[in-house]
C-alpha cells in the first residue's frame, strides 16, 4: 500500500468520527503521553528487578554496599516514575481543555438546533456528553488503554524467567480477559437504561418542578414527587443491577489476580526447590504477575466508564455529522417585511400531525394583520413557523421573496421582533433583555422601552434598567414580563413584528401602552402579525385572518372579514331561535349537533 493510500484511509477513519479528529488534534501532546507511558511501564519492572537482585546478590553475598546502591537506584526509578505520571496527568488535563475549547461552542449551537428541530432531550444531553468524554479522556480509562499493550511485554519478561511461570500468568490473564468481556455484556444494557432514566428524572425535575406557584397553591407536590420518584427508582434499579454485576466481576477479578500472584510465587518456589530457578526469580515472578494483570483489572474497573463514554461519543459524532443548513452564500439585503406563505404545513418537530395545513397567503410589507380563531386552530403554530422557531414540514415561508431557511439566524434575527405566548426572559438585567443580550446601546434600549410604554415602569424600579429579572423573569410580575418582552421585540425597529397574545397579562395601563405601540408600528410602516381577540388590538390592524382547524378560512381587509363573521353569527343565531319551535313539532327528539367552531383536538 502506498503512503498516499495509507494517509487516505486514516483520513477516512477520522472523517467517520469527527470527535476522534478533535481528540487527536494535538499530536505533540499525545506523543508525549504515549512516550511517558512507555517509560513508566519500563520503570514498572523496577520492583521485580530489585527483588531479583536483592535475593540473588545481596542475600547470597551479604554485600551492604550493593544493597545501598540498589536501593538508591530503585528510589530514583520510583521518583522518575512518579514525576512522569504527574506530567502525563497534566498533559491529559490540557488535552481535555483543548477538547472542550474546540467543541463546547459548536455543541452548544447543535444542542440548541436539535432542541428546536426535534424538540426532544437529545440536544439537551450534548453538553453532558462532552463532559463525560472529557472526563474519560483525562481519567483512568485512557491510562488503562495505554497500559494494556504492555501486558505482552511483561509476558515476554516472564518467559525469560521461565516458560512455566509465563504459562501460569497467561492462564490468569486469560481469565481476566474473559471477565472483562462478561462485564461488558452484563452491564452495558442496564447502564444504558439507567442513564436514560436518570436523564428523564433530571429533565422532569428541572422543567416541570419550575411551576412552583401552581404546585404549592393546588397541593400538587405529592403527585409530582411520586412521578419523579418512579423515574428515579427505575434509574436506581438499573444502576444497582449494573453495579451488582460489575461488583461481582470486580471481586472475581481481584480473586484471580491475587491467586495468580500466589500461584506464580508458589510455582516459582517449586521450581526453585527443583533447582530450575533461583529464589530471586520466585519473588520477581510474583511481582511481575501482579503488574501484568493490573492493566487488565483496571480495564474491568473502568469498563462502566467505557460504556458510558462510548454512548456519549456516538451521540456527539451524530450531532457533529449533521448536515449544515443550506444558507445562501450571498448576503441578502435588509428585508422590508413582505411575507409569502406557499402551501405551508407543519407543527411541532416531534409530532407527525400537521397543526397548520396548506396555508397560502401574501402579506404586503407594512401591513398589520390580526389573526383570530378558536383555541387549537393553529394560530400559534403559524406564528412559530413564520418566525422560524419551527421549520415547516411542507411548503415555504418567504420574507421579501427569500426562503427564511436560506437566512442565517444571526443575520435575520435583528429584523424580526418576536413575542411568544409563553413569555420568558433570560437571566440578566432589564437592559440586557431589551437589547437581546447583545451590545448595550442606551439610545436604542430607551427608544424600545418608550415604544412599548414600559419606560416609566422601569424607572420606578429600585435599580431601573439594571434591575435583575431572575431566571425566566421570576423577579417581575406577569404583566411586567410581557411589557419588557414587547420592548425586546421592538428593539432596533425590526420591519417584521410577530406578537402572540401580547395583551394576555396586561392591566388597563398595559392595554393603553400596547394600543399606542401598535399605532406607532402602523405609522412607521412595520409589518405586524398579532394573535388577539381584544378589540383594542384588532382595531389597529389593516387585515384580518381567520383560522379554523389549521386552515385559513377568511383573509382580507379587517372590516370585510368582520362583516362576514357578523353575518355568519347572525345566521347561526336565527337558526338557534328556530330550533325550539321545530323541536316542539317533532315527533322524535333530534340528536344534538356538534357545536359550531369545535376546536381541532390535534394540537395548538
Amino acid at each position: 500500500m502506498s503512503p498516499a493510500q495509507s494517509a487516505g484511509k486514516q483520513d477516512q477513519r477520522l472523517n467517520t468520527s469527527p470527535l476522534l479528529g478533535v481528540v487527536l488534534g494535538t499530536p505533540s501532546a499525545w506523543s508525549a503521553v504515549i512516550f511517558f507511558s512507555l517509560v513508566i511501564n519500563v520503570l514498572m519492572l523496577a520492583p521485580s528487578i530489585y527483588m531479583l537482585q536483592i535475593s540473588d546478590r545481596v542475600m547470597t553475598g551479604r554485600n551492604m554496599t550493593t544493597l545501598a546502591m540498589l536501593s538508591v537506584l530503585a528510589l530514583m526509578m520510583f521518583a522518575a516514575m512518579g514525576a512522569l505520571e504527574w506530567a502525563r496527568s497534566r498533559i491529559l488535563v490540557r488535552i481535555g481543555f483543548h477538547l472542550d475549547h474546540q467543541l463546547g461552542a459548536r455543541l452548544l449551537y447543535l444542542s440548541h438546533r436539535l432542541t428546536v428541530e426535534k424538540n426532544g432531550g437529545a440536544g439537551r444531553r450534548l453538553m453532558t456528553d462532552l463532559t463525560m468524554v472529557r472526563t474519560f479522556v483525562t481519567g483512568f480509562g485512557v491510562i488503562a488503554a495505554l497500559d494494556a499493550p504492555w501486558v505482552p511485554i511483561f509476558l515476554i519478561v516472564a518467559l525469560m524467567l521461565h516458560p512455566a511461570l509465563a504459562m501460569a500468568m497467561v492462564v490468569g490473564g486469560g481469565t481476566l480477559v474473559i471477565l472483562t468481556y462478561l462485564t461488558e455484556r452484563l452491564t452495558r444494557g442496564p447502564l444504558a437504561r439507567a442513564n436514560e432514566r436518570a436523564s428523564e428524572a433530571s429533565r422532569y425535575a428541572t422543567l416541570n418542578m419550575r411551576a412552583t406557584e401552581v404546585i404549592e397553591a393546588m397541593g400538587m407536590l405529592g403527585s409530582m414527587t411520586a412521578r419523579w420518584q418512579a423515574r428515579q427508582d427505575e434509574h436506581l434499579y438499573q444502576q444497582a443491577l449494573a453495579s451488582d454485576r460489575a461488583g461481582a466481576i470486580s471481586a472475581a477479578s481481584k480473586f484471580v489476580r491475587y491467586t495468580n500472584q500466589c500461584v506464580a510465587m508458589g510455582f516459582g518456589a517449586f521450581l526453585a526447590v527443583q533447582g530450575d530457578v533461583t529464589p530471586g526469580v520466585m519473588m520477581a515472578a510474583s511481582l511481575l504477575a501482579g503488574r501484568m494483570l493490573q492493566p487488565i483489572e483496571l480495564l474491568i474497573t473502568t469498563w462502566t466508564q467505557w460504556g458510558s463514554a462510548q454512548d456519549a461519543w456516538k451521540r456527539i459524532d451524530e450531532a457533529l455529522t449533521m448536515p449544515e443548513r443550506p444558507y445562501s452564500d450571498i448576503a441578502l439585503p435588509a428585508p422590508k417585511g413582505e411575507l409569502t406563505l406557499e402551501s405551508l404545513s407543519g407543527g411541532p418537530p416531534h409530532i407527525q400531525v400537521s397543526y397548520v395545513q396548506n396555508v397560502n397567503l401574501r402579506i404586503p410589507a407594512g401591513a398589520s394583520v390580526a389573526i383570530v380563531g378558536p383555541s387549537a386552530s393553529g394560530k400559534s403554530t403559524l406564528l412559530r413557523m413564520i418566525a422560524g422557531v419551527w421549520l415547516p414540514r411542507d411548503g415555504v415561508v418567504r420574507i421579501d421573496g427569500a426562503d427564511i431557511r436560506h437566512w442565517r439566524r444571526e443575520h435575520l434575527g435583528p429584523y424580526i421582533g418576536y413575542l411568544p405566548q409563553d413569555v420568558e426572559l433570560i437571566e440578566g438585567t432589564i437592559a440586557e433583555n431589551i437589547a437581546r443580550h447583545g451590545e448595550l446601546d442606551s439610545e436604542k434600549i430607551v427608544e424600545a422601552a418608550k415604544a412599548a410604554g414600559v419606560h416609566e415602569m422601569i424607572l420606578q424600579l429600585s435599580e431601573g434598567y439594571n434591575h435583575q429579572v431572575g431566571v425566566g423573569g421570576a423577579y417581575l410580575s406577569g404583566g411586567q414580563r410581557q411589557r419588557v418582552a414587547l420592548a425586546r421585540a421592538l428593539y432596533g425597529n425590526p420591519p417584521l413584528l410577530i406578537l402572540d397574545e401580547p395583551n394576555a397579562n396586561l392591566d388597563e395601563a398595559g392595554e393603553i401602552a400596547l394600543d399606542q405601540a401598535l399605532q406607532g408600528l402602523r405609522k412607521r410602516g412595520q409589518t405586524v402579525l398579532i394573535v388577539s381577540h381584544r378589540p383594542t388590538a384588532i382595531r389597529n390592524c389593516d387585515l384580518m385572518l381567520m383560522m379554523q382547524s389549521g386552515q385559513v378560512t377568511l383573509y382580507g381587509p379587517r372590516d370585510q372579514v368582520l362583516a362576514v363573521l357578523a353575518k355568519a353569527a347572525q345566521s347561526v343565531g336565527q337558526q338557534g331561535a328556530a330550533a325550539p319551535a321545530a323541536g316542539a313539532q317533532a315527533v322524535q327528539k333530534p340528536k344534538p349537533a356538534a357545536p359550531a367552531g369545535e376546536p381541532n383536538r390535534a394540537g395548538p
